[in-house]
Order: structure tokens, then sequence, then C-alpha cells
């Protein structure tokens, strides 16, 4: 699991997380806005973006979904869970925070199934996009890591030889 973050590493996911969600539904409403508009706060400006009270609630679930990695993926509070448990248990709180803010906030109506595949189509993608930028940080971390370990072995490999030959040179280990 994780080590202890600062606030500054959640601030961090939150806007990474949301920043990724925005872009996604801005695209949405590229591609898709003028035909919803009028269908939910969502597309509530059609094709021109999304509305500043659904860009600030999309920030709040984003605080909310972040919390729950934090709390599935950090020893803080579940000290033995498997990882792909920690995972389901996580996308099953991701999922319960936006069904709360679709029907409170109205991002679109909970009666129709073309909405709900959106949802689920952004979703994906969004912990897609999520997976593919953690996985490749965590290479990036690893391959430091294995750098700097690597350098630290080389380190006390010459600083063995270099102490056996200093040995030698001040008469240790010579048989006379």
């Amino acid at each position: 699991m994780e080590d202890r973050k600062t606030f500054f590493d959640y601030a961090g996911q939150v806007f990474l997380t949301f920043g990724i969600t925005i872009t996604v539904l801005n695209v949405f409403c590229v591609l898709f806005g003028e035909e919803a508009e009028g269908f939910s706060t969502m597309f509530a400006l059609g094709g021109e973006g999304l509305p500043a009270a659904t860009v600030f609630q999309f920030l709040l679930s984003s605080v909310f979904m972040v919390a729950a990695r934090y709390l599935f993926f950090t020893d803080a509070v579940i000290k033995k869970m498997s990882l792909p448990l920690r995972t389901v248990c996580m996308l099953a709180a991701d999922t319960i925070v936006i069904i709360v803010f679709v029907a409170v906030c109205g991002w679109f109506p909970v009666d129709r199934w073309q909405p709900w595949a959106m949802f689920f189509l952004s979703f994906g993608i969004c912990f897609g996009i999520g997976t593919v930028v953690v996985t490749l940080k965590e290479r990036a971390e690893n391959r430091k890591m294995e750098a700097a370990l690597k350098r630290l072995k080389q380190k006390r490999e010459s600083g063995r030889k270099t102490g056996a030959e200093e040995k030698t040179e001040a008469g240790y280990g010579k048989r006379n």
C-alpha cells in the first residue's frame, strides 16, 4: 500500500481526477450537447460546455471519490484487505457517490437508460485514463528506485575494493 500522504498529495489527486473528468465531460458536451440541451443540468449550455454549478458539483464529487481511494488504498483505516477487494470497494463507493450526485443535482434523469449508459461510458473512460496514469507513474518510480539501488550496490562494491586496496597498501594482510 501507499506511504503516508500529505494534504497536498490528496489535493493533487483531487485536481487530477477533476481535470480528467471535466475534460471528458466537455468532450461529451461538444459531441452531444446540442441534442441533450434541456435534458439535464450538465447540458444546460448545449455544446458550449458545462455550467459553473455543474463544474463545482464535479469538483465536490472528485473530493469524495479521492477520499474513497485513500480510504481503500492506504492502510490508515483498513489494515488487511486484498488489492482486488480494495478496488471493487473503491469502485462501488465511487458509483454510490455518482448516483447520489445524479439524484440530488439532476445531472440527468434517473429513469432513462441512455444517460446511465453514457455515465458508465464516461466513468469507464475516466477510470481507464486514471489507471494508465497511475500505472505509468508507478513504473517511472520503480525505474528510479531500481536505478538508485543499482547505484548504491555499485558504490558499496567499489567501496569494498577501495577498503581492501587500502589495507594492502598499509601493510595489512601481507605475510612476511
